[in-house]
């Protein structure tokens, strides 16, 4: 009886390593030089400031929506929603969209492949903005 059970442990073990090396990865976003999205790609360090809470830091991650016009920036204001913004050139813009904090617009400018320059508004009341300045770095 021991050895049935040691031998089904042994057999689900290397059945659940199987599988598990069978996961099928994300690829990695694609750099496309003919999309004009590419350049922002990638994972980010910002450091902002807000009128209303101070200076801040965190990761942002920047990808390509399913719509071809917009790209997607991650962790916008400390929230952990995808927020879409337009891309024309080295600028994007972040039309008015729904925020948990209330509405969220702005617009950025890609310097250069370490460098993306922020400025975006949340509305949080009915009359009140909050202005934040950012810097996203590689």
């Amino acid at each position: 009886m021991k050895k049935l059970i040691s031998i089904s442990l042994a057999a689900i073990l290397l059945g659940v390593l199987f599988f598990s090396s069978c996961a099928k990865e994300d690829p990695a976003t694609p750099n496309d030089p003919s999309d004009p999205r590419a350049k922002f790609h990638g994972h980010w360090y910002v450091t902002e400031n807000s009128q209303d809470f101070g200076a801040s830091t965190y990761y942002s991650d920047i990808t390509d929506s399913t719509n071809a016009s917009f790209i997607l920036l991650s962790g916008l204001y400390g929230y952990n929603v995808k927020t879409h913004a337009t891309v024309s050139g080295s600028n994007f813009s972040i039309p008015s969209q729904a925020f948990p904090a209330g509405t969220i617009s702005g617009n950025g400018v890609y310097t250069n492949s370490t460098l993306i320059n922020l400025t975006y508004y949340v509305r949080t009341t009915t009359t009140h903005y909050d202005t934040i300045t950012a810097s996203l770095t590689k």
